[in-house]
């Protein structure tokens, strides 16, 4: 009997003992069970649990982690992003400088097509049918189009001797000529007394002109040349000649539309004729028709509308054509007497490419006898491209 007594209450200590074991594990945060106690005693302790508030520092320290590995994603997707953009800027300005590279060599090859036509009009000779002869062709109308090498060129041609030479132009005409060019007087007024004061021997500046006091306060300071300008480039060191009055400008209307104002770099030159300082009749632009002494805008109108549709050939046939009155002192600054020299601009652009490459040159036709068939007097690869599609 004592045997079974002592046995139970051995039993009963071991459960004590197992229980107890159990609460000090589930104070420190465990749950850990004795699978002996279990079996033989299933209902002297069932105590168990899964979070206490002695878990709370290492949550604390679960978030932090992760609210910091966010960080790290953004910082990650913001520098792919950045390196995204970077590649797409530089993949497009590689293909933007291949395509005027490519627009470079088409507007050259327009040049050189447009040359070897103006070469051709030379040695062919003068079609005797007066029907053939009255048609204008794309060189009479002084433009050139094209394609060549996946891209298209239009190259402008103008005849240097329809242009005024800037060496000998007066006083009056020059200062008619930049208001017909649609410059505001003021400024006209100061453009027209700088260029003869550049051109001129002396020192002295007229009322709104310049001399070496005004260019040499610039930066950087230079002297002005008096003396005879070399290239019509020249003038952009002269006082008031800007680029956008040099090159042209876009400018709207009363209507709102824009319009293309060509710049004095179209009307003026060094390579015509300076002794009868005439124009030609078939190639001037209207600003220099309207710029001679005594011409009326309706007659300066009239020339230029009717010269497009036939050309003319003499004063007697002017006279005739336009069915009015023209001044004799107007007549006398009119020529049909080409110099063969001529200015080209090329533009040109690849297919599907929005990117112009712009060159003007200046050449010469020479004769027949001489080893080369034109000279290159003037290059220029930079030209801006001031509403060159509009021309």
């Amino acid at each position: 009997m004592k045997k079974v007594v002592s046995r139970q209450s051995s039993l009963k200590s071991q459960a004590i003992a197992d229980c107890g074991l159990r609460i000090a594990d589930c104070k420190s945060g465990l749950s850990i069970r004795n699978p002996q106690s279990e079996i033989r005693n299933p209902g002297v302790c069932s105590i168990e649990t899964s979070l206490t508030t002695n878990d709370w520092p290492l949550a604390t320290e679960g978030g932090t982690i992760l609210i910091a590995l966010l960080w790290i994603l953004t910082a990650l997707a913001v520098i792919a992003l950045s390196f995204s953009r970077e590649t797409f800027v530089e993949v497009a300005a590689a293909r933007n400088s291949q395509s005027l590279e490519n627009a470079y060599f088409i507007a050259r090859g327009g040049i050189e097509s447009t040359i070897y036509q103006l070469l051709q009009k030379r040695a062919m000779p003068r079609i005797n049918q007066p029907e053939l002869q009255e048609v204008p062709g794309p060189l009479d109308l002084g433009l050139v189009t094209g394609s060549l090498g996946g891209g298209e060129y239009k190259v402008n041609i103008q005849d240097e001797s329809g242009k005024i030479n800037v060496n000998s132009v007066s006083e009056e005409q020059l200062r008619a000529l930049t208001g017909a060019a649609g410059i505001n007087k003021p400024d006209a007024d100061i453009i027209t007394d700088s260029i003869i004061d550049w051109r001129d021997p002396d020192n002295d500046p007229h009322l709104n002109g310049a001399e070496n006091d005004y260019y040499q306060s610039l930066n950087p300071p230079y002297k002005a040349k008096n003396g005879r300008i070399d290239t019509v480039e020249e003038l952009l060191l002269v006082r008031g000649v800007t680029p956008l009055y040099f090159y042209g400008r876009p400018e709207r209307d009363s209507n709102g539309s824009v319009v293309y104002k060509y710049g004095l770099s179209r009307y003026l030159t060094v390579y015509s004729n300076t002794g009868r300082n005439q124009v030609n009749v078939n190639f001037a632009p209207l600003p220099v028709l309207l710029s001679i002494p005594g011409m009326t805008p309706e007659t300066a109108k009239l020339i230029y509308d009717r010269r497009h549709v036939k050309p003319f050939k003499t004063i007697t046939d002017i006279s005739s054509a336009l069915g009015v009155s023209i001044d004799p002192k107007v007549l006398t600054a009119l020529s049909f007497d080409q110099t063969g020299t001529y200015t080209l601009t090329a533009t040109a652009h690849a297919i599907n490419s929005k990117a112009v490459r712009v060159i003007r040159t200046v050449i010469s036709l020479v004769g027949p006898m001489s080893s080369k068939q034109y000279r290159t007097l003037y290059w220029n690869e930079n030209v801006p491209d001031y509403g060159s599609v509009m021309q």
